[in-house]
Order: C-alpha cells, then sequence, then structure tokens
C-alpha cells in the first residue's frame, strides 16, 4: 500500500500543489476540504490517489469523526505525514484598532485548527511507545512567523504562535520518533493576496500610507510572488528524506531580519510603509 498523508485545506493554493506533488511522487493523498463540490473538483483533478475529506478545521465536534474516517482508509499503516496547510488571513489594520473578533479567527484557524487537528491524528502517527514507524508532521508557516509586516500584525501575530508550537511539537514528540518541520515561504502567488486587500476602514487618516503601500504590495505578490511549487517541493523533501529540517526559510528576509540590528530593520520596514512620525 502507498503510504498515506492527510493534508489540510486542499481546494486551492498551496495545498492543491501539494496534494499533486505527493500524489506524482508515490503517495496517496487525504485532503480536507470545507465544501463538497471542492472536494468533487480536486478528485477529478487528482485522479484516484486522492480522497476528500469534508471538514473545517475550527469544527472541533467534527475532527473526532473525520479522523475516523482517515482511520479506516489507511488502517494499521498509519498515517506518513501530516501536513497542516488550512490557514486565513485576516482584513489588514493596525493592530492597535483591530476588532479582537478578526485576530481570534485568524487564531481559531491558523493555530487552534492546526494544534487541534495535530492531537487528533497524533495516534495515527505513531506517538505511542514502540510505534514502528513514526509519521511526520509539516506545519505551514510564514516568512511572517519572524517578521511582523505594520498593517498584517494579527497574521504575524498567529504565524509566530505556529513557530512556537511547531518547536515545542518537535521537542515533545521525539520521544516517539516524530519528526516536525515549519516551512516559511514568504510571498506566493495564491488566491489569498486578493482576499487580503481591500479594506477600507483605514483608507483615510494617519494609517492611510501604510494602507495604500500593503495594497500595493498584495497586488503585486498576487502575480510576482514566488511560484507555489517552491512550498510544495519543501514539504516532500520534509515527509522524504530522512532527517526533515526544523525549519525551511523560503525567503531571503528571513534571514535578512536575523542579521540586522533589530532597530535598523525596523526604520526599513516602516520607510517601505510609510510610517512616518508625525508632527
Amino acid at each position: 500500500m502507498k503510504p498515506h498523508v492527510l493534508i489540510t485545506g486542499t481546494s486551492s493554493g498551496i495545498g492543491l500543489d501539494c496534494a499533486r506533488l505527493l500524489i506524482e511522487n508515490g503517495f496517496q493523498v487525504i485532503g480536507t476540504v470545507r465544501q463538497a463540490a471542492d472536494g468533487e473538483r480536486v478528485r477529478e483533478q487528482l485522479g484516484s490517489a486522492f480522497t476528500p475529506l469534508l471538514l473545517d478545521v475550527t469544527d472541533l465536534a467534527g475532527i473526532p469523526a473525520a479522523i475516523a474516517e482517515v482511520s479506516a482508509l489507511v488502517g494499521d499503516n498509519g498515517l506518513a505525514a501530516l501536513v497542516n496547510n488550512a490557514g486565513i488571513a485576516s482584513p489588514n489594520a493596525p493592530l492597535g484598532w483591530q476588532p479582537i473578533a478578526e485576530v481570534r479567527a485568524m487564531f481559531e484557524v491558523n493555530v487552534l485548527g492546526l494544534l487541534a487537528m495535530t492531537q487528533a491524528c497524533l495516534p495515527l502517527l505513531g506517538a505511542r511507545r514502540g510505534a514502528p514507524r513514526p509519521g511526520r508532521i509539516v506545519n505551514i508557516g510564514s516568512t511572517s512567523g519572524a517578521i511582523a509586516t505594520p498593517m498584517a500584525g494579527s497574521y504575524a501575530i498567529s504565524k509566530f504562535a505556529v513557530e512556537a508550537l511547531s518547536d515545542s511539537l518537535r521537542r515533545e514528540l521525539s520521544i516517539y520518533g516524530i519528526q516536525v518541520a515549519v516551512i516559511e515561504p514568504g510571498p506566493i502567488r495564491t488566491p489569498i493576496w486578493g482576499k487580503a486587500e481591500g479594506d477600507q476602514r483605514f483608507a483615510q487618516g494617519d494609517f492611510a500610507p501604510a494602507m495604500q503601500a500593503l495594497s500595493s504590495l498584495a497586488a503585486k505578490m498576487a502575480t510576482q510572488g514566488a511560484p507555489v511549487a517552491s512550498v510544495s517541493s519543501a514539504v516532500l523533501h520534509a515527509i522524504s528524506r530522512p532527517r526533515a529540517r526544523p525549519r525551511y526559510p523560503l525567503n531571503p528576509m528571513w534571514w535578512l531580519n536575523r542579521l540586522l540590528p533589530t532597530r535598523l530593520f525596523d526604520r526599513l520596514l516602516c520607510a517601505r510603509f510609510g510610517l512616518r512620525r508625525l508632527g
């Protein structure tokens, strides 16, 4: 039997391309979708090696039944890997004025949904004494997990949390031989950019220049961001190589943030987003 990988959020973007690449490399993929029509569309596109799983990762009550379906599919072989890809980007806003409900919704998907899926899948990944073939956990993070971009602070907070979550899981689950990796892409050409722009609440006033700069960046990245295949290739490496890397930084800004003094990096970011001291 081909090894099974469970990927969350496979209806489009990174999740869909990861499913494609893993199937091409000999894996069976179970992919979560929130709409049955999306599952049918992806299965038609990827073939019989793809099995759709109808699930919203924020539906804590529905996760056990969905994982029971996965268990029935994979049998005693369990999962070779779990790829936590499902995520959202909230409307952009200065963090000091963003409604808490928007920040909470971000955490429900990007952090708590990720953790809930991981907890539910641990038995299938071999989190028990003497498990013969421990699986792997691959979390899709972001360069925003290292760099808090102005006007996108709530997204950065959630991705910083994914970094801490991944570190904790990697250290704790080492007793079972389960490897945990986090992929850290920069801007990728996916539909998420179109969902992230267009908020007009701060189009006027003190933060107008920063909001305009971010809107321009989103429009640019929708067509000029890195290819989605760069993320899929990193996921394949993390799953198929003898040793996964703890982190896969895919954007030079991740390294620049580590090398430059914090105050200098602050000045560069503030200048890029038109954030100047008001007179």
